[in-house]
């Protein structure tokens, strides 16, 4: 095998594969990445960590068609540090590939294995495929993907993903708060469907591109979605996700306003003294909040902003991280905080067009 490409386009491909990779893989292979050079100037780059996989072609200047896999993090690494420039990268059938820029200035060679030990992914011919928006997607996971923690299993590892004719929604919990969007939709579904999407996955939808449409498809075992060159494959998650409907409030009786930077300020302030739980109390009162927070062994912190608020006093507990994670990844100069008493689910929203389809409930704290 022997092909030129440009470093940069080649880097910026291998990049999307970074995230396929385990640290600590069952089998060596799968620390690789697959490589092959096909009649027509196409190099298709596979990787997989039998969970997900990633496929991604882009156009090379061939001179021999051939096939090897190589350790995927060190060849992203080499990439990213040659010289500007062509690179070209040979293999003479003995799993030693070489890698030089075009002035033969580098020169680096890097043992492979065969590519025929590595695992076959899914396939899907699309033809069934639902065409879905890739930026309202991306919001919604954008929006749930940091409830879900990494050791999270099952049902609670991943995001319910729902799609019908006229809506795609998407939940995600850990028992403790949920995060649920939505974008009206004009999908070709006859019947409403659902999958979860694991957190894995989630990431990696994320990177797959930037506009346009994505298209989803699935058989009985995987999901794929593809976009342009590429396509990523998820196993399905064979579990039943929790009825998270039912704890989304059907009203609430007061609501406050509050600016997202100063919340978001004075949160990280109060933070700093590390607990196990991370509880700070919220007290709102007319036109104020207090945060409060006593740890016996660090300190205690006392701070206020000015809100808009004009209900009941109410004092309430939350972990503190829950509500930074929502301030972080929101993009609203404000939020809505609804709330009825101390012991019931509060409800906070961002305060622009964008969000206005999106709510995260989180559970108080006993404090």
């Amino acid at each position: 095998m022997k092909i030129f490409v440009e470093k940069t386009k080649l880097e910026s491909e291998l990049r999307l594969f970074q995230g396929i990779f385990e640290k600590k893989a069952i089998m060596e292979i799968l620390q690789n990445i697959k490589l092959t050079a096909m009649d027509g100037g196409i190099l298709e780059m596979v990787a997989t960590d039998l969970e997900i996989g990633l496929t991604a072609n882009i156009q090379v200047d061939l001179k021999n068609s051939g096939s090897f896999t190589v350790n995927g993090k060190d060849l992203y690494d080499l990439i990213s540090k040659m010289p500007e420039g062509n690179i070209e990268i040979s293999e003479d059938n003995d799993l030693q590939i070489l890698i030089t820029n075009e002035k033969k200035t580098c020169k680096y060679k890097m043992l492979g294995l065969q590519s025929s030990d590595y695992p076959e992914l899914p396939v899907n011919d699309l033809s069934n495929s639902i065409k879905l928006s890739l930026v309202d997607l991306q919001v919604m996971i954008n929006n749930c993907y940091y409830v879900i923690s990494p050791e999270l299993k099952f049902n609670l590892g991943g995001a319910l993903m729902s799609i019908s004719k006229n809506k795609l929604e998407m939940a995600a919990t850990d028992g403790h708060r949920l995060s649920y969007s939505f974008f009206d939709a004009d999908s070709t579904v006859s019947d409403p469907m659902e999958y979860i999407l694991s957190r894995k996955t989630l990431l990696e939808v994320l990177k797959i591109g930037n506009v346009g449409e994505v298209e989803f498809a699935f058989d009985n075992n995987n999901l794929f979605f593809k976009h342009k060159n590429r396509i990523l494959c998820s196993r399905i998650v064979d579990q039943k996700f929790p009825n998270y409907k039912t704890v989304i409030p059907e009203k609430t009786e007061q609501t406050a306003v509050i600016r997202t930077d100063e919340l978001l300020q004075t949160l990280r302030r109060i933070l700093i003294f590390k607990t196990r739980n991370n509880g700070v109390v919220f007290k709102f009162s007319k036109n104020k909040l207090v945060l409060e927070r006593t740890t016996p062994e660090k300190g205690e912190g006392y701070d206020e902003i000015a809100i808009e608020y004009g209900g009941k006093a109410v004092a309430v507990g939350f972990n503190g991280n829950f509500i930074l994670d929502f301030l972080t990844h929101i993009n609203s100069e404000k939020i809505s905080i609804g709330l009825n008493d101390s012991e019931s689910s509060f409800l906070f929203k961002p305060l622009d067009e964008s969000g206005a389809n999106f709510i995260y409930i989180v559970m108080p704290l006993n404090i």
